[in-house]
This record gives structure tokens, C-alpha cells and sequence, in this order.
């Protein structure tokens, strides 16, 4: 199975499809990406203040 980018419209798209099997492989990717990647939301966080120091001292 190819590995498909995961996005909510992806992910909706799969549940919506009634697929069981590429239902469950969307699973494991999502978990698996959401292992490896860690916290997003603090990472993303972190880089917003870093623009705002960088603006500001600009």
C-alpha cells in the first residue's frame, strides 16, 4: 500500500470509504507518524514566539 499523506481531509476520506482495510492502515500510519513527529502543537508553538523575537528585534 502506497503511503498516503495524512490531513484531515485524507482522513475522513478513508473513514468515509467503508473500507476496513485501508481504514486500519490509516490508523497505523497516523500513530505511527504521530511516534516519530512527537509534540507538533509545542514545537509549533515555539517557533511562532521565535517570528514574534525575531520581528520584534528586526
Amino acid at each position: 500500500m502506497a503511503v498516503q499523506l495524512l490531513y484531515a481531509v485524507a482522513i475522513h476520506e478513508c473513514a468515509a470509504s467503508g473500507d476496513m482495510q485501508r481504514m486500519k492502515a490509516m490508523v497505523q500510519q497516523a500513530e505511527e507518524w504521530l511516534r516519530e513527529a512527537g509534540d507538533v502543537s509545542a514545537a509549533l508553538e515555539l517557533l511562532k514566539l521565535e517570528i514574534v523575537k525575531l520581528e520584534r528585534n528586526g
